[in-house]
């Protein structure tokens, strides 16, 4: 049986051990956005143009569910950033974030 030891540096960093390329690794985050009544369209359009996004409602008025998909960590970041500067958005929290190998994924479609 073969083991993984990981150090404890290894083990919190954001960044995967695997030897693959960061252009191998896809980032996947889903954030929440709440926004006021009155701007919560505008806001789902900004959201569903940002790249790899999908937008889907949620049961709380107000709210909104993004999930994000790409190979660049920082546009996790940039898009929840750039949710910010929309008139009428309150918070953005990023809910979930994960990291999966894109081959990983092209065998689970």
């Amino acid at each position: 049986m073969m083991i993984n030891k990981l150090s404890r540096r290894e083990l919190v960093s954001l960044h995967p051990r695997a030897s693959a390329s960061s252009s191998d690794i896809v980032h996947i985050a889903s954030l929440l956005v709440q926004t006021t009544h009155a701007t919560i369209r505008v806001a789902k359009q900004v959201a569903a143009a940002l790249p790899g996004a999908q937008v889907h409602d949620t049961a709380a008025p107000g709210k909104f569910a993004v999930v994000l998909e790409s190979s660049e960590e920082r546009a996790i970041a940039d898009a929840a950033e750039r949710l910010l500067q929309v008139a009428g958005v309150l918070t953005v929290s990023i809910v979930a974030h994960m990291m999966e190998g894109a081959a990983d994924l092209q065998q689970e479609a």
